[in-house]
């Protein structure tokens, strides 16, 4: 399925934040994937998750959502989930707001804020940034709609980026934005679509 681009959602003119390493870092990613949820969690709502093996070994059922901090011994699914996401197997259903840290990171209706894992896999509209800070662990990223950018030691995909692609392998159906590895293809350009080292596009 292709994935049309919509100028309202791509504003070309992204930066990325500033990153920063040690336990300190993750504690201030929590308070801050807190406050950017306005304390405004109603009664339905969960702050805190626990799962060893999800659907049937977990705190919170997988159909109801997270406002808060999910941690996923082994694997954890629920339908949307907003904070911290910290696991073995991060799914979310629906719509991930924040940012996940694990090994796999699925989020199947969206997401917006950082994934950091080996795999990272996101269908919908993707907003923020694929990367492991452990880069030479990070392996893989996907993206259905993707505004950002997407960093791994292998392989980056996305049907549509507007942004930035780093990689020894980078493909896009089409793009806004520049790609850099051994092997560049944005499979929308005319002619050149496929180069060494760097490939971009900005139509």
């Amino acid at each position: 399925m292709r994935v049309m681009r919509d100028a309202s959602l791509f504003n070309p003119e992204y930066t990325e934040g500033s990153m920063f390493r040690g336990s300190s870092f993750v504690g201030g990613l929590a308070l801050l994937s807190l406050a950017l949820l306005g304390g405004t969690a109603s009664a339905q709502e969960n702050p805190f998750q626990i799962a060893f093996i999800g659907p049937t070994m977990q705190l919170v059922d997988d159909d109801e959502d997270v406002t808060g901090i999910r941690l996923n011994l082994i694997y954890g699914v629920n339908r949307d989930v907003s904070g911290l996401d910290i696991g073995l197997i991060n799914h979310v259903n629906g719509q991930m707001t924040g940012v996940e840290f694990g090994v796999v990171n699925l989020a199947d209706g969206g997401f917006s804020g950082w994934q950091a894992g080996i795999v990272n896999i996101s269908q919908g509209q993707f907003t923020g940034l694929q990367w492991s800070p452990w880069s030479v662990i990070s392996l893989a990223n996907f993206a259905e709609a993707a505004e950002g950018a997407q960093i791994a030691a292998a392989f980056n995909r996305a049907e549509y980026m507007h942004g930035f692609q780093l990689s020894l392998v980078n493909v896009a159906e089409d793009m806004y934005g520049v790609q850099v590895g051994l092997i560049n293809i944005i499979r929308s350009k005319p002619d050149l679509w496929i180069l060494p080292i760097v490939n971009w596009k900005f139509d």
